[in-house]
């Protein structure tokens, strides 16, 4: 049997982590993979944040200004613009379906596709062709977690199954049942035309998955060869009330590998690969304190000389991995750049957002990753339902006081996800500022509008903000972490 995986999950600096788990599965069975990267015939999905040149802000605060007004002149403007700057992967869509026309071969016995749901018009016409070639078509991605996500896609014509939830243990059976013609309505996880399955549970003993399988993808095409890994899935926290990464098939549950069997990864992809930069992709990777400790103690001797990224939560618990001690001994094992979320300055927005973060304790963490000579990377949130202008200020002062230990700083709005603690919250609420529209299947979101949004004070905080993030984004990183610019 011969399988082709199509990657959608197109990032341009390393190899897709789960079309290396697909296809490691498949291989094990003797499942015969073909995997096909956009990249491979130039197509760069969406750009990473790299260093941004002195005032980028303006041009923020202008899209910020017609992404959010309710003028609808403006909205107008502002979807003009969006489509005169180009380079979305939207507009790439000829090419990944030509390419895919081509590698559709005759002994081609299943097509699976790995998608996010922007890419719904290039899998669309993906599967107009495999219903002209009579090909079974299986598609999966983490939002399809969502029912009514699912049921829009398993009506696309040429579409087999779409797939929910975490596929380790059932994979070779549903390909090789797709792929023999058979039915696999009922199946853990399957949405088709005429039935609706829950994701599929997630997996408990992580150490059974065997490592990703990199090798069909352009190792030649990535500006520095970056290998992406993951200890865990889920998060330790799990309460943020914005978060969707938590309901997703990577994060329903904490779980986490063996420190002995993410070492053994560690080992093998970096000989397989000739690799010495790794992108750790958990969550949080001190969900799990030992296992934290455990590689800044153990990589020095399995992996000497290899450099990493992770992200980090700094949350309440008395004991979170993060001392000083415990960041200088991450960095001495090659740790170059670490994430973490502050999200808001404003306690009260932390604390209503169920964050778990203290300022306090997060400015000292600041200071000790500065001073370990890590590079600091912060994520901020504007938009939450309860944030006022002089939160978004109070954010401001924060990044402002340590404008000298960040490196990076992403503003992102506020989004909607479906089914988290703050869009239930606001579905069964009335509020004189927020008011919700029907799901977007296509970005998975829930649009809404906010009338503080409007306000001159809310515009100029947002402004403040944008300016001292672009302030501290126009620094060049550290050495040792500047192969992982525009990485994550």
């Amino acid at each position: 049997m011969k399988a082709l995986i199509v990657d959608l999950n197109n990032f341009s600096r390393y190899p897709t982590l789960s079309v290396g788990y697909l296809s490691a599965i498949l291989k094990a069975a003797d499942i015969e993979v073909e995997t096909l990267s956009p990249l491979f015939f130039g197509v760069h999905g969406f750009p990473r944040r790299t260093r941004e040149p002195a005032g980028l802000h303006m041009l923020k605060i202008a899209n910020h200004i017609g992404a959010t007004s309710s003028n609808p002149l403006i909205g107008k403007l502002h979807t003009f613009a969006k489509r005169l700057g180009g380079g979305t992967p939207v507009d790439d869509t000829a090419v990944i379906v030509d390419s895919f026309n081509k590698m559709l071969k005759s002994d081609i016995d299943i097509v699976l596709v790995s998608a996010y749901t922007m890419y719904f018009s290039a899998t669309k016409k993906i599967a107009e062709i495999c219903a002209q070639r009579n090909t079974p078509l299986l598609v999966g991605g983490n939002m399809f977690v969502v029912p009514d996500i699912a049921r829009t896609w398993a009506d696309i014509q040429g579409v087999t199954a779409v797939f929910a939830g975490e596929p380790e243990k059932i994979l070779v059976q549903l390909v090789s049942d797709i792929g023999a013609g058979k039915s696999v309505t009922g199946c853990p996880g399957i949405t088709t035309r005429d039935s609706i399955a829950p994701p599929a549970p997630p997996l408990q003993n992580l150490d059974d998955v065997p490592f990703p399988d990199f090798s069909a993808f352009p190792w030649e095409c990535y500006p520095n060869r970056i290998v992406p890994i993951m200890t865990g899935r889920g998060c330790e926290w799990a309460r943020c009330t914005f978060c969707s990464d938590v309901l997703t098939s990577a994060g329903r549950q904490y779980r986490s590998r063996s420190l002995a069997n993410v070492l053994a990864e560690i080992r093998y992809q970096r000989e397989k690969h000739n690799v010495d930069l790794f992108v750790f992709l958990d969550l949080k990777l001190n969900s799990d304190v030992e296992l934290w400790r455990g590689l800044a103690r153990e990589i020095p001797r399995v992996a000497p000389g290899i450099k990493w990224t992770a992200s980090v939560h700094v949350d309440s618990r008395k004991d979170n991995g993060l001392s000083r001690e415990d960041l200088q001994a991450a960095a001495d094992a090659g740790l170059a750049r670490i994430t973490c979320g502050l999200e808001s300055g404003s306690q009260d927005i932390l604390n209503s957002m169920k964050k778990g973060v203290k300022l306090d304790r997060l400015s000292q963490f600041i200071r000790d990753a500065h001073a370990a000579n890590l590079s600091v990377r912060l994520t901020s949130i504007i938009g939450d339902p309860e944030e006022e202008a002089r939160d978004i200020d109070a954010t401001t002062r924060f990044l402002n006081s340590h404008a000298d230990e960040v490196e990076r700083v992403v503003v992102n709005r506020f989004a909607l996800a479906p089914n988290t603690p703050a869009t239930n919250q606001l579905a069964a609420t009335e509020t004189d500022f927020i008011s919700l529209l029907d799901l977007d299947k296509t970005s998975s979101l829930i649009p809404h509008t906010n009338k503080r949004f409007g306000e001159f004070r809310h515009i100029r905080a947002v402004y403040r903000l944008l300016r001292i993030a672009n302030q501290i984004n126009r620094k060049p990183l550290i050495a040792h972490a500047a192969p992982f610019e525009g990485a994550f």
